[in-house]
Formats: C-alpha cells, sequence, structure tokens
C-alpha cells in the first residue's frame, strides 16, 4: 500500500523528530534584534518557508507603491485572530525593506527591492516603567523609540525633553522630524500589551497610557499626511480574546484611533491555510501523479458512498480542495482552523502549524500505512499530540482520553482487542467525534454519523462497520454524550458512567423493586402467590395457583411443598404450577431494574436542578426509563421461562417480545401442550372414570381432577360440568341423583339437555354408565338403547382421534363410543392478508398466527407494512440507522417506502 510519506517528504527537522517549536511563534522583535530562529532570521530560509498570500502580497506591493510612488494607503492595520499571521506579514515587510536584493528571487513576482528606513515596535518587548537602554540612553516612550531607530542618537536628541517627561510631541514637531526621515516604515506589532502596560504607568497626574493615546492619534494623521511614509500595525480580534474589561476598553480605543485612516488587509484567507501548511511542514511532493490517483480513489469512494457522507464531499471542488489540502484531509485543517481556532490559546494558523507538526512527526516515526491523514488518523496516544489538545480544553481532559479514547485502558481499545476485524475503527471513531467536540465560541460542537464516517472512512472501510462500531461505542464509553443525532466527548459523564456509579447503591434495594414488577406482571389468569418463604403460604385448595418461586430457591423445594403443606399431606396437587427463574433471566433482569433505579435517582437529580449541567439528559433518561418499563413483561418471562407441574420440567425457551402477563403465558404453554384444557370431551370422562362403572359422584370426579396429576387439569369447574352437559345430550352416560345407595329414577337425565347451573359436582349427584341409563329408560318408556353417533362436529378435547385435536385431549388406546372422526382438512396453499394490527400485539401476532404456522410448515416468507402517522413523527436515524440496518441484518429487503 503506497503510504502518504511515499508522495510528500516531511522536513528534515520534523523527520528527525527535532523541530523546535519556535519556529511557529513568529516574534518580530527578535528578529528586528537578530536573535531570532533561523527560519525567521535569515531572509533566504525565511521566504523560501513562506507561501506568499494574497494578503501578503498585496502588503508587499503596497509598501513598494507608497514608498517609492507615492501612492496608496499611509496607515495600514492588520486585524486577524491571534496566530493568524499578522505577524508573519510584518516580518515579511521588515525582510523585504532590509534584505530585498539579496532574496529578489525568492520574491512575489514584478515585486523589485526597495531600501527605506524602518523601525520596529513590539509591545511585548519594550518596559514602560523603567524604559529600554538604547547604547547607553534610556529611551522611555514610543515617540523616543521611534526617533532612535529611525535616525539615532541624534533623531532621539529631537525627542529626549517629551521622552523623559513622557509626554507626547504633538503634530508639528512629529512631521518635520518624520519628514526628514523619509522613506521609512513603522511596523507596530502587540501594541495592545503595551499599552496596557502603559496605563499603569503614573506620571505627573496622568499615565504613559494616556499618552500613548495621544500619540498614537498624532502619529496616524502625521503619517498619512506624508508622500512616502508608511506605517503598519497590527491588532487582535477583540471577540476571540479573553479579555479584561479594561484591556477591552483599550483595543476600542486602539481602533477607533486608526479606524478613521486605516486600510484594513486579511493576512490569510480560506482556502490559503492548505499552502501554507504545505509550504511550512513538506519539502517537497515526490510523486504529485499517485497523489492524484489517490484523491481520485477518495472522490469516487465519497460518490459511491455520497447517501451516507455530508454533501459537500460529492462536490466536485472538494476534489481540487483535497489535491490543495494533501496528505491531510481538508476536514481536518478545516476543523483545526475554524473550530479549535476559535479558542484564543491556539492561534489559528500558528496553532495549527505546531500541531500538525507533532501529528506528522507522530505517524512518520510509527509508519501508519496511510494513503491520507483523516481525522481519525490523529493519534492521541502520543503525549505531544494529546498535550496540544489538552492545552487549550484543560488537563481534566487526559483521564477522559486515558478511560475512552486512547491508552491502554481505554474502552475503545479495548473493543479493538477484542474485535480484530475493526481494524482499529473503534479508536478511531472516538478520536474523529473528539476532534469535532470543542471550540473556543458558542458554535455547537460534536460530529454527526455522517461527518463521523466522512471523516474515519479509508479505501477499505465499510461505512455501515462505521455505524455498528458507533452502536457499540455509545454503550460502552463512558464520557460520549448524544443529543439529536450528534455525537460528542464531555467532561460531564454520560448515562453508562452515571448508571455505573449509582447501581451499586442497589445491589440489595433491586429485590424489593422486582418483586413490584412481579406482582403487576404475573397477571390473573391463576391465583398466584409471589415468593412463598414455606409450603403453608400455598393453600391446598381446588383452586388453580401459580406459585412464583424466589430465584435461587432449592430445586428440590417445589417437590416437597407439592407433597406436603406445613406437616399435612396435600391434597390437591393437581392444581399448582411452580415458575422456577432462570439464573441468566434472573441476572439480566436484576441488572435492567439496578439500571432503572439509577436512571430513577439521576432523573430525580435533573428535576431538582434543572438549571444544571444535567439538563440536557433529561429527554435520554426519559426514553431510557420508558424502554426498560416496556421490557418488564419481557424480562419476567425470560427469567422465569421454566415452569413445573409434579415432576415434570417445561422450559418455555426465548418469549416474544410485546407485553403479556406471567399467567397468561403459562396458560397459553399448558394449553398447547395439552396440561391445562379450557374445554373436555365427554369421551375423556367416559375413558378416564366411568369404564367398569355403572355409577360416580360428580364430586369424586371433580376431585380426582384436582388430586391426580396423570389427569388433564380443568381451567375450572364450569370445563367439568360442561363435559358432563355434552355427555348426557349425546346419550354417552346419564345423569341423576342417589337415595339411599341407589339411582333415583326419578332425577335421570339422559340424551337431554341439562343446563350446566344444573350440574353441582356435589355429593349424591352421580353419572350413570349409557347401559343402566338407557335399562332405566327401557324400563319405563319400553324403547330400544340406541347406539351414540358421532355428531360429526370436529374433534375436541378428549376425543380419540387418535391425534390432538384443536387444543384436545388424546385419550390413549381402546375403543370409545361415536366412531372414526376424519381428520381436519389441510391446505397446500394459504395467502391471508391481516390489516389494523396494533404494533402492542406483536406477541400476540407471533404466538397465535406465525408460530402454529412455522411448526405446521417450519420456515416461511411473510411481507410486512407499517403505516405510522403520528404527529410527533420518527426521529430520521431511527429509519435509517435501526430499521433498516435490522433488515440488511436478517437478509430481508425494504420495497416501498414513503415518508414525509
Amino acid at each position: 500500500m503506497v503510504t502518504w510519506y511515499d508522495i510528500v517528504e516531511p522536513h528534515q527537522d520534523i523527520k528527525d523528530g527535532n523541530f523546535d517549536e519556535a519556529v511557529f511563534a513568529a516574534d518580530l522583535g527578535n528578529v528586528a534584534l537578530g536573535n531570532a530562529p533561523v527560519d525567521y532570521n535569515e531572509p533566504a530560509q525565511f521566504f523560501k518557508k513562506t507561501y506568499f498570500t494574497d494578503g501578503i502580497t498585496n502588503l508587499l506591493y503596497m509598501a513598494h507603491s507608497k514608498l517609492e510612488t507615492e501612492k496608496g494607503s499611509s496607515v495600514v492595520e492588520i486585524k486577524t485572530p491571534f496566530g493568524g499571521g499578522k505577524t508573519h506579514a510584518l516580518i515579511s515587510i521588515y525582510h523585504y525593506l532590509k534584505n530585498g536584493a539579496k532574496v529578489q528571487s525568492q520574491l512575489p513576482e514584478g515585486l523589485p527591492p526597495i531600501t527605506a528606513e524602518v523601525a520596529v515596535i513590539v509591545g511585548t518587548h519594550l518596559n514602560p516603567l523603567e524604559g529600554n537602554s538604547r547604547n547607553g540612553l534610556t529611551v522611555q516612550t514610543l515617540w523616543g523609540e521611534i526617533a532612535y531607530q529611525l535616525a539615532g542618537e541624534a533623531g532621539y536628541k529631537a525627542f529626549e525633553q517629551n521622552d523623559t517627561d513622557r509626554v507626547a510631541p504633538g503634530k508639528e514637531k512629529l512631521r518635520a522630524f518624520l519628514e526628514s526621515c523619509e522613506p521609512f516604515i513603522l511596523l507596530f506589532d502587540e501594541v495592545l500589551e503595551y499599552i496596557t502596560k502603559a496605563r499603569g504607568v503614573e506620571y505627573h497626574g496622568t499615565n504613559l497610557g494616556s499618552q500613548t493615546f495621544a500619540f498614537l492619534q498624532e502619529l496616524s494623521e502625521t503619517v498619512s499626511s506624508l508622500r512616502r511614509g508608511m506605517l503598519i500595525v497590527t491588532l487582535p480580534s477583540s471577540y476571540l480574546e479573553d479579555y479584561t474589561e479594561r484591556k477591552e476598553e483599550s483595543l476600542a480605543k486602539l481602533e477607533k484611533t486608526f479606524g478613521r485612516i486605516e486600510s484594513i488587509e486579511e493576512t490569510v484567507k480560506g482556502e490559503e491555510i492548505y499552502s501554507i501548511i504545505q509550504r511550512r511542514l513538506f519539502a517537497n511532493i515526490k510523486d504529485p501523479e499517485m497523489r492524484d490517483s489517490i484523491i481520485m480513489n477518495y472522490f469516487e469512494l465519497y460518490q459511491k458512498d455520497k447517501d451516507e457522507l455530508p454533501a459537500k464531499a460529492r462536490d466536485l471542488d472538494y476534489k481540487r480542495k483535497m489535491e490543495l489540502a494533501y496528505p491531510f484531509h481538508p476536514e481536518v485543517i478545516d476543523i483545526l482552523y475554524e473550530k479549535w481556532g476559535t479558542y484564543a490559546s491556539f492561534q489559528r494558523t500558528r496553532g495549527v502549524l505546531r500541531l500538525l507538526a507533532n501529528v506528522i512527526e507522530d505517524l512518520y516515526n510509527k509508519e501508519k500505512h496511510i494513503d491520507m491523514i483523516l481525522p481519525s488518523d490523529i493519534g492521541l496516544e502520543s503525549a505531544s499530540v494529546r498535550h496540544e489538545f489538552l492545552h487549550h480544553i484543560g488537563s481534566e481532559y487526559e483521564s477522559i482520553i486515558g478511560s475512552d479514547i486512547s491508552g491502554h485502558e481505554a474502552k475503545s481499545i479495548s473493543l479493538d482487542k477484542e474485535n480484530k476485524g475493526w481494524k482499529h475503527l473503534a479508536e478511531r471513531i472516538a478520536t474523529t467525534i473528539f476532534f469535532y467536540s470543542f471550540s473556543g465560541d458558542k458554535s455547537e460542537n460534536g460530529a454527526t454519523l455522517e461527518y463521523i464516517k466522512f471523516a474515519t472512512l479509508h479505501a477499505d472501510t465499510i461505512p455501515s462497520m462505521v455505524t455498528e462500531v458507533l452502536q457499540r461505542l455509545d454503550t460502552s464509553l463512558w464520557y460520549l454524550n448524544e443529543k439529536g443525532g450528534m455525537y460528542r466527548f464531555s467532561k460531564i459523564p454520560n448515562l453508562n458512567r452515571m448508571i455505573l456509579d449509582k447501581k451499586e447503591l442497589y445491589n440489595i434495594m433491586y429485590r424489593e423493586e422486582m418483586r413490584k414488577v412481579l406482582d403487576k406482571e404475573v397477571g390473573t389468569a391463576f391465583s398466584s402467590v409471589l415468593w412463598p418463604e414455606k409450603s403453608e403460604d400455598i393453600a391446598d385448595n381446588k383452586e388453580l395457583k401459580l406459585v412464583i418461586m424466589r430465584p435461587n430457591e432449592n430445586d428440590d423445594t417445589p417437590g416437597e411443598w407439592l407433597e406436603k403443606r406445613g406437616n399435612t399431606f396435600r391434597t390437591y396437587k393437581n392444581t399448582i404450577i411452580f415458575a422456577k427463574a432462570d439464573p441468566g433471566g434472573f441476572g439480566a433482569f436484576k441488572d435492567e431494574l439496578k439500571t432503572y433505579l439509577a436512571l430513577k435517582e439521576i432523573e430525580g437529580e435533573i428535576k431538582a436542578n434543572e438549571e444544571g449541567g444535567l439538563k440536557d439528559k433529561a429527554t435520554e433518561v426519559a426514553q431510557r426509563i420508558k424502554r426498560i418499563r416496556d421490557d418488564f413483561s419481557f424480562n419476567a418471562r425470560r427469567m422465569y421461562n421454566v415452569i413445573l407441574r409434579g415432576q415434570e420440567e417445561i422450559a418455555l425457551g426465548q418469549p416474544t417480545v410485546g407485553k403479556e402477563s406471567l399467567s397468561n403465558w403459562y396458560k397459553m404453554a399448558l394449553e398447547s401442550r395439552e396440561k391445562l384444557a379450557p374445554h373436555l370431551h365427554y369421551r375423556y370422562l367416559v375413558k378416564k372414570f366411568m369404564e367398569g362403572q355403572d355409577k360416580i359422584e360428580t364430586k369424586v370426579i371433580s376431585d380426582q381432577f384436582y388430586k391426580d396429576m396423570s389427569l388433564v387439569i380443568p381451567e375450572s369447574p364450569d370445563v367439568i360440568r360442561r363435559a358432563i352437559q355434552q355427555g348426557v345430550a349425546e346419550g354417552a352416560f346419564g345423569l341423576a341423583y342417589v337415595k339411599g345407595g341407589e339411582v333415583d329414577k326419578e332425577t335421570l337425565k339422559f340424551k337431554s339437555n341439562v343446563p350446566t347451573s344444573s350440574v353441582s359436582l356435589a355429593e349424591e349427584e352421580v353419572l350413570v354408565s349409557r347401559d343402566v341409563a338407557a335399562g332405566i329408560v327401557a324400563e319405563h318408556e319400553r324403547v330400544k338403547v340406541p347406539k351414540i353417533e358421532d355428531t360429526g362436529g370436529g374433534a375436541t378435547w378428549g376425543e380419540d382421534t387418535g391425534r390432538a385435536g384443536t387444543g384436545g385431549v388424546v385419550v390413549p388406546g381402546g375403543e370409545v363410543p361415536g366412531g372414526e372422526v376424519p381428520g381436519p382438512k389441510r391446505y397446500k396453499k394459504i395467502s391471508i392478508r391481516i390489516e389494523g394490527i396494533p404494533s402492542t400485539k406483536i406477541a400476540d401476532l407471533s404466538r397465535g398466527v406465525l408460530m402454529p404456522l412455522s411448526r405446521e410448515v417450519g420456515g416461511f416468507e411473510f411481507s410486512m407494512e407499517i403505516d405510522i402517522d403520528k404527529a410527533e413523527g420518527v426521529a430520521e436515524s431511527t429509519i435509517k440507522d435501526k430499521v433498516k440496518e435490522t433488515v440488511s441484518q436478517i437478509g430481508a429487503r425494504v420495497t416501498k417506502e414513503v415518508v414525509e
């Protein structure tokens, strides 16, 4: 793979790792004194590494024009942010005037050298309190300094009294002196710093600051009237600097002083920063053709993935920007210059150069095989690079970088180690987000998914993988915050960290919350007993009971409690269903509840301090609380997904999403496994109770159902009553009462309709065998005993069809009255359109429609159409990053999409 350093060559000092950061801190005063770094001190070396921006070129031509042809502005103010190239521009003017003939070949085309006197005033070099020593003289003021620099001791003598008394000389005296010095240029840098100091020097009832303001007013007006004199002064942009009120006042006064007659020039504009970086950091481009090929590859990549990237990425002009910025991606420079450059301490051009020099040194020495340097490639593990950022945002972010982004213990690094196929994507994405997370102004910080992809995609990076890794980071990192689709790092920990800290407080307290939740999730399909502590807590009666055992209960306990209630043997064993906690499900639910309680505490803190830093998290907290609440049903069922009926353990597997009570879930499972009967066929009664019996009490039958665990469990006594009602109507047996141990023939019901309300299931009420009942009828009516015929109504609970009916019980072996029943009809092709399904009934749809069909035919495909029309709307990210991602991952496809 071709790397960036195969194409461009860094300057030797950067490659060697011994570049002096001072070379990016231009100081006009040191240049004038001859003790600046060689890159600034030597004219040829200086111009070799200088990119002539339009601003610098214009200044040089303005100086030539004014001093040679007497045309143009006399007073020029350069006003840019700190580090915006002001001082570099002044040094260019200085070397042009002092050494123009020596460096003529390096000057802008068509610019001839000129000679003129130059006075340099750098406010940070001057001492307004003690003055400055000049060959035995002590110069106290700016006017004394200018006089000395332009005309030596003789010039100073003309202003000595004014200098000693610290009183501005006035325009008349100043004009006479300056006219004698033409052609000349005065270069003023850091004037605001000098004024700030001078205002503290009291003298003869005034202060040097006030006199200096007066002098600058006189000077600007005087120079503007001269034919071959020029004043160039630099002022900072006030909105970027952290000034005191007094300093702001001084700056405003300086702006007013020069505001009447100035010509403002910017030294660096727009894309010129790319060329400046090229010239300052790199010796040459070794392989322009390979550079162009790499840039074309990226441009084609951006066209291919255009829907996942910012609009500017596919703009044809962006290809040109990549050529200018190479080996850096333009986004690296743009974000540093436009966002990080808003920190006063960053100093725009100077700060960008210093930081990128460190980046180049780090990547070059590590020989990282990348063809273009993206924001994600900036190595925060490098101390020099990291400290460049921390200098502006605060050392407290050191621990945040170490926690989440880069370093041996960083979570991003750990995720990359666990997922080798990611190719360090977790660290790179986290680095990208960090890069976008800060600015010195009030602009919105952070990066959207499309910008994260833009700043991360190399040729071998899959865009969807960025989405997947970002989702993992969102749930794993502690200081990564998301709001409205914008991801950023912050000193305020995200909910993951806050939750983790608070969850430990609920290692015991979660139990009471779990009990409350389960109490609501049990439902009413059975009489429930939640977390009994002893067998006596479970009644011994005919009522169907669901016993929810405590987590980690001894496996032998259900069996022991089924056999005995206290010290007494239990009678109605076939009324109890035990629910046993799955250890994995319990652990997951326990963790969810601890998270829920932590979130509730955080929600309380937000409400108690709505103006605090947590207020931005209110919506996310509320959403996560709701999401956990919505999953209570699922988690309860996942935890209690095993039920016991006697010695039989029934594993229900993974529950479907949606809401369903535990008792209803168990009820449906028991019915589908033919353990619980919502209906009974009379043949089941015949098979189980009537064979070889002339009569049997209905109470005995009822009691036996609730005692004998080999029998199906009737959902209620009415199930037995309806089976008796059906059997009597069909002539399978008769219903009567007994007196003195004999059937009371007058009470016999046989082959007639009997209301279920008249079936008492009480003592002395009996079922009479068909033969006995028929005999009684024959005796009274003298009729032949009829053969019982099947009504042809299809199989139901208890029919001997040789297979399960619709939820029915199979009576094993033997022949029962009624004969063969034809099997149910089967369909080879089915097409069903179902409309109006509530989203809250997905579980019912899966259980009652999809799962039965899957059991019949195995796998099959089905289509789904979602129709949402809600005022609150659905977030685009939900459709794009969740719905479509999921559809893609399961191998399905979206064939129709209408959004508005």
